[in-house]
């Protein structure tokens, strides 16, 4: 009975040292992009350290000018919203994640290229461009 509780004990101990090691060692510099595109609607996917939320949401805020989006680096949002220019879009951003989709039948040409060259422009920041 000892036995089998040490042993439990040892594996919780191992266990909650290996979490913390994995939450604190990870690479903060990962960055994932990923872009998909159809006839019917353009994705951007991006998983990126949550030390560069705010840059990537200035970003934002800076391309879609005159309308603003976030207010701090913490906002979570899963909306559809329609700037001034009528472009109508998908946002789903949380701290270090953003996934943005565009509807290209429901938006002008131009509203499509707006959100394009914006999600290229998200990229460079991540990189560092």
């Amino acid at each position: 009975m000892k036995t089998s509780f040490f042993i439990a004990a040892a594996c919780l101990v191992t266990l909650s040292l290996f979490i913390g090691w994995a939450k604190f060692t990870r690479n903060n510099d990962d960055i994932t992009i990923a872009v998909a595109e159809t006839d019917d609607a353009y994705t951007y996917t991006a998983s990126f350290s949550e030390a560069a939320t705010g840059r990537v949401q200035d970003y934002i805020n800076h391309s879609i000018r005159p309308n603003s989006l976030f207010r701090s680096s913490h906002d979570y949002f899963d909306v559809n919203t329609t700037l001034a220019d009528q472009t109508n879009f998908y946002v789903k951003e949380s701290p270090g994640e953003l996934r943005i989709r565009i509807n290209k039948h429901k938006n002008s040409t131009a509203s499509y290229l707006r959100i394009k060259n914006m999600c290229n422009g998200i990229s460079n920041v991540l990189k560092g461009k």
